[in-house]
């Protein structure tokens, strides 16, 4: 565990900037070659310092997509709720969820890290929380667009965790540079306003 005085606000300063290296070395590499010395070059500091303030490589990462996760959950509904138009909307949606590349840390930090990872418990409670979230989310997102004259053949939550499944496949293909993020998205796009009936409105 960190020590105490690793809590406090330049603490909290000192974990970022460990987190946001992470990242950036997260972007330019596998997930399995970023150990502790790229993570230190990336935040400007040296490896022994950076254990300071985690215990382990994986707790660096951890933590990596919780900040990530955080951040794009922070205002999400809200923004989302703010674009009246239903198809503009599920677009805002989509485009938020998916990779924006290959390269994206996030997507590589489930890809690489959770899912190889040791710490698999870590990163999958980190995992079930955002979920969740992004899960509400499209529930709603989908909601508006049935009142504003889509429909439905099915259970609306169990209707948004299918898309999500489908959204995760898409973006494995993003990450695999099959398909470029724009693509993914009208893809995206199409299955759900043919599910929702859109195109008929």
């Amino acid at each position: 565990m960190p020590a105490k005085s690793a809590r406090g606000s330049r603490g909290e300063s000192r974990r970022r900037q460990i987190i946001d290296g992470a990242l950036a070395a997260i972007r330019v590499s596998s997930v399995a070659d970023v150990q502790l010395a790229a993570i230190a070059e990336h935040a400007g500091m040296r490896a022994n310092h950076v254990l300071y303030y985690f215990a382990t490589r994986d707790e660096v990462l951890i933590a990596a997509a919780q900040q990530v996760e955080l951040t794009l959950a922070d205002g999400r509904a809200e923004s989302l709720a703010a674009v009246e138009d239903r198809d503009e909307r599920l677009r805002a949606y989509v485009r938020t969820y998916l990779p924006e590349d290959r390269h994206d840390p996030i997507w590589k930090l489930w890809l690489e890290g959770w899912l190889r990872s040791a710490s698999h418990e870590g990163f999958a409670a980190v995992g079930d929380v955002a979920y969740a979230g992004w899960l509400d989310d499209l529930v709603e997102t989908v909601q508006h667009a049935i009142d504003n004259g889509g429909s439905l053949s099915e259970p609306l939550r169990p209707f948004a965790r299918r898309m999500i499944f489908v959204l995760d496949g898409l973006a494995v293909h993003v990450m695999g540079g099959h398909i470029a993020h724009d693509e993914a998205v009208e893809l995206a796009l199409t299955t759900l306003r043919r599910e929702l009936r859109l195109d008929a409105a």
